[in-house]
This record gives C-alpha cells, sequence and structure tokens, in this order.
C-alpha cells in the first residue's frame, strides 16, 4: 500500500490495562469515489487533515459512519493502514463481523507494526472497538458473552465494547458487561450509542473505572459529560465541525459550561438542519463535508443512498459560518 509497509512483527501497549482516551473520538466516513466506489485515498487524507486541524486528537475507523458492513476485509486493512499512516493521534480500529475468524483477522492486523513514511514503525491500532454479533438478533446473554470472549481473549490490544442494538438486534447487557470485564483486564470501556441518555448512564455506573463514550445522541455530548460519561464519539455531520466538538469537551474539562453550552447548542442547530430535512447522518455528513473538504465525495455504498443534488444544496446552505 502507498506510503506504508506492512511487517510481521506485532507490538502492544506496555499495560493495556491502564490505557485511557482523553477526549472526544471522531468515527470516520469513508469516502468513496463516484465511478468506482473504490476507497478514495486522497480525499481521506484531506479529511483527516481537516478534523486535526480542528482540534480532534483520537478517531475511530472502520466503525458504522464509515460504512464497514460494505467493505471487504482487504478494503478495511487498507482503511486502517492509510489512517494510521497519516493521523498523528490515537486509532481505534473496528474489528466486527459476524464470523469470528474474521474479527481474529481483523484484530490481528491491528496489533501489526507498518512502516510508515514519516512516523517510522508504529502499531496499526492504538486500540480496537467491537460490536455483539448480528443478523442472529435477541441472543442471550451467554451467547453475546461467548463472541466477546472468543475474540478478545485473543488479544493484548486494549479493547472497547460497541452497543448499538439498533443495527446489531442485541443489547449487551451491563451484567454481560461485568462478567466480561472480569476475564478481559485489556477492556478499557464501551461506546453506547442509543436513542437516550438513560441507555448509557448504567455502564458507567456497572463499571465506574471503564470509560463509557456517547453515541447516537451526541446533541447532549455535554449532557453526558455532566452525568459522569468520559466522551462522545461524534457521526458524520458533527465532524463538520471538529473545532466544536473539541471545544465542547474542552470547556467542560476546564469548568467553562457557559463556552461549552455555546458549542453545543451551535453543533445542534447544524444536526438540525439534517433533522428538518429528513436525511441518514453518513449520507448528509458526506454532502456537508465537501463544504469544508473540497472534493470529499458524497457517494455511499448500496444500500445506503446518495443525497439528491438539491437536497446536498440545501444542507450546505445551512451551514453555520
Amino acid at each position: 500500500m502507498t506510503g506504508t509497509q506492512a511487517s510481521n512483527g506485532t507490538s502492544h501497549p506496555v499495560d493495556a490495562s491502564s490505557f485511557a482516551m482523553e477526549g472526544p473520538m471522531v468515527a470516520l466516513l469513508m469516502p468513496f469515489k463516484s465511478d468506482s466506489l473504490n476507497i478514495d485515498d486522497a480525499s481521506f487524507i484531506k479529511y483527516l487533515e481537516h478534523l486535526w486541524q480542528g482540534g480532534i486528537k483520537n478517531v475511530v475507523v472502520n466503525g458504522s459512519t464509515g460504512e464497514f458492513p460494505s467493505m471487504t476485509l482487504a478494503e478495511r486493512k487498507h482503511a486502517a493502514e492509510l489512517c494510521r499512516a497519516h493521523w498523528p493521534g490515537k486509532v481505534v480500529v473496528g474489528v466486527s463481523s459476524t464470523a469470528v475468524a474474521d474479527c481474529l483477522e481483523l484484530i490481528d492486523h491491528a496489533a501489526t507494526q507498518i512502516t510508515t513514511a514519516n512516523k517510522g514503525q508504529q502499531t496499526v491500532a492504538d486500540a480496537v472497538l467491537l460490536l455483539p454479533p448480528y443478523y442472529f438478533a435477541t441472543v442471550p446473554d451467554a451467547g453475546i458473552e461467548n463472541f466477546i470472549l472468543a475474540v478478545l481473549k485473543t488479544t493484548k490490544l486494549p479493547s472497547y465494547l460497541y452497543n448499538y442494538s439498533v443495527h446489531t438486534g442485541n443489547v449487551i447487557s451491563t451484567e454481560s458487561y461485568k462478567k466480561v470485564a472480569k476475564q478481559l483486564p485489556h477492556l478499557r470501556g464501551i461506546k453506547c450509542t442509543v436513542t437516550a441518555m438513560s441507555d448509557a448512564t448504567p455502564y458507567k455506573d456497572a463499571m465506574p473505572h471503564l470509560q463509557a463514550y456517547l453515541g447516537g445522541i451526541e446533541g447532549q455530548a455535554l449532557d453526558g459529560l455532566q452525568k459522569g460519561l468520559d466522551g462522545v464519539i461524534a457521526g458524520g455531520m458533527s465532524a463538520v465541525l471538529p473545532h466544536l466538538v473539541a471545544k465542547v469537551d474542552e470547556e467542560f474539562r476546564k469548568g467553562n459550561l457557559t463556552e461549552a453550552r455555546a458549542a453545543q447548542d451551535t453543533l445542534n442547530k447544524w444536526a438540525a438542519a439534517r433533522d428538518s430535512l429528513k436525511l441518514m447522518d453518513v449520507g448528509a455528513g458526506k454532502a456537508a463535508m465537501s463544504k469544508v473538504v473540497p472534493g470529499f465525495p458524497a457517494t455511499v455504498r448500496p444500500a445506503l443512498v446518495e443525497l439528491p443534488s438539491d437536497l446536498q444544496r440545501k444542507l450546505v446552505s445551512q451551514y453555520p459560518e
């Protein structure tokens, strides 16, 4: 792959049990070329630069916002390496799949060292992110626990679970969370993509020493911080304004709640523009990203549908200058 060369060695943090993310994360969009649907490397690199300049220090690659179910394992490995080669901060790599063997292949790759043009030898991932099994919905807690352990017992990389029952049809219960955490000393927390704050806070209450990140209702990021959550994992629309995502967190931690609330309110008005047009976050985020990353393609892969040009114009016209 251009700019990187994989080695056969693996590397892990000295003590994964003490690893912690600091500040918000952004779940990365994955740009696809309109003519071939291949990953648009150049646009992806420019996008990463936009986020870094906006104050974001942590990203998640190959997550839901990145349309990972539409990508082959080879594409996901390429995206992870490309991200590592061009991102100065921490990289969390999504390793979810319905097949344990695929998860294990992605985890092995995440622990691989690559040689980058500018930074020498680096491990592809600082941490990994795992959804519960999906397609077979509402499986018993024991099945979810067995799946998580079958995947994460094979690695020493810092690991995060990912609760997203709307898409997976399965919930990692707080009891399952506590059970697997006892067997996984490198488990560092959970991302809760939910529709209500009350669905996220119990995970922080259950395991206070582990991190709990909020997704799905990032318009309540500040409220989540005030309730003891560790931060937000922002999606496609919010990442258009990374300086505000970073500012909410920074000002909160400084005790400047007025400034934090002002940044949150601006983000929420931007999200309201999407909601008023009844748009999905991935398609809207890609369309809006062209405002700040020239040439960023609005292309999505099936079964998602690209925004019509008139809706793209309406959305971009509401960008908060």
